[in-house]
């Protein structure tokens, strides 16, 4: 297991709808595909048109999701977003923008 991951747990894993219904070595399998992030308010997590191939579950914090410079929704712990980028889509659809301090953990589509 990486490093990276001290203080997240199966449990908050299996809060995160995207991993609803895993057993505790599937989610143990999960975490040892994942990164742990931080990022500040203000930080783009994702842009909008720009590529990627990962997705992100939130550990704690807030952000909004913009796009074409317009709030559509607010994201806090246990939301995952960018997961369209691991079924083909590698475009990102819009902006994230960290609210408050966040952590999160990505999953890329390797």
């Amino acid at each position: 297991m990486s490093e990276f991951f001290t203080g997240v747990s199966n449990e908050q894993l299996a809060a995160s709808p995207i991993f609803e219904g895993l057993d505790e070595a599937a989610l143990d399998r999960v975490r040892e595909c994942t990164h742990f992030i931080g990022a500040h308010p203000g930080l783009h997590i994702v842009r909008q048109g720009e590529g990627g191939f990962e997705l992100y579950i939130i550990v704690s914090g807030t952000a909004e999701v913009m796009k074409d410079g317009e709030t559509v929704a607010t994201l806090a712990k246990g939301d995952v977003f960018g997961e369209m980028s691991l079924l083909g889509n590698s475009h990102r659809n819009a902006d994230v923008v960290a609210r408050s301090v966040m952590s999160l953990v990505s999953l890329t589509a390797d």
